[in-house]
């Protein structure tokens, strides 16, 4: 069975859009003489964070010292947002925030740095919803 274009596209997604680096680094200068401090674990998040779009789930992991993965089955998600503030806007990034029902206020896993944040939102939906993918009549 051949998957939509659309989800091949997201399965390919394994690594944060490289703008989320400037980001990071025009986060940090806000507050310049914490600048090199700052940067250091912006950086090696950036440079170890890796997605994983599978059938069952999504997984996101980085770290280099401390590692930690967090894994998702479609069916646990209760709901997903998009959040972006202004810098963000401006180099086409945005945060997917997804929630499960663990009880947590906040988000059970955030995916930062995506370009095609939209795509894989409604990704997502459809896959919590437990739609099939389309089969095409030969």
């Amino acid at each position: 069975m051949n998957s939509p274009p659309q989800a091949d596209l997201i399965h390919a997604i394994t690594r944060p859009h490289r703008d989320l680096m400037t980001y990071y680094a025009l986060a940090c200068l806000v507050f310049p003489p914490a600048f090199p401090f700052l940067i250091l674990p912006a950086y090696f998040r950036y440079h170890t964070m890796r997605y994983r779009f599978t059938d069952e789930g999504i997984s996101m992991s980085w770290g280099i010292l401390f590692r930690r993965e967090t894994i998702i089955n479609y069916a646990r998600i209760q709901d997903i947002h998009l959040r972006s503030n202004f810098v963000e806007r401006w180099l086409g990034l945005a945060r997917v925030l997804v929630q499960t029902a663990s009880g947590n206020a906040s988000a059970e896993l955030t995916l930062e740095g995506l370009k095609e944040f939209e795509a894989v939102r409604d990704f997502l939906y459809e896959r919590m919803r437990g739609v099939k993918d389309p089969v095409k009549a030969a």
